[in-house]
């Protein structure tokens, strides 16, 4: 695997992870404004809601790139 596989690969792994952060973190900031307020499962449904929609701005933003370049590289390939 080269270096820029290998890159491809890690910033994939880091967008996994921020998805899951997201979501988890809207739920669980929810689920403690509920216990706090009182008013489950209001928060906790919006935190979802929420870290899912923050999720894929972020993962869109994240993504992008890596397809920018890797259609360059697709194009190189071609004129080649």
């Amino acid at each position: 695997m080269d270096r820029r596989t290998l890159a491809t690969v890690l910033q994939l792994v880091g967008v996994g992870w921020y998805v899951a952060l997201c979501i988890v973190g809207g739920t669980l900031g929810g689920l403690w404004l509920d216990g706090k307020l009182e008013t489950l499962p209001a928060f906790t449904l919006t935190g979802v809601v929420l870290g899912g929609g923050v999720a894929f701005y972020g993962t869109y933003k994240m993504v992008l790139p890596i397809v920018k370049s890797s259609y360059g590289e697709l194009k190189d390939d071609e004129e080649r």
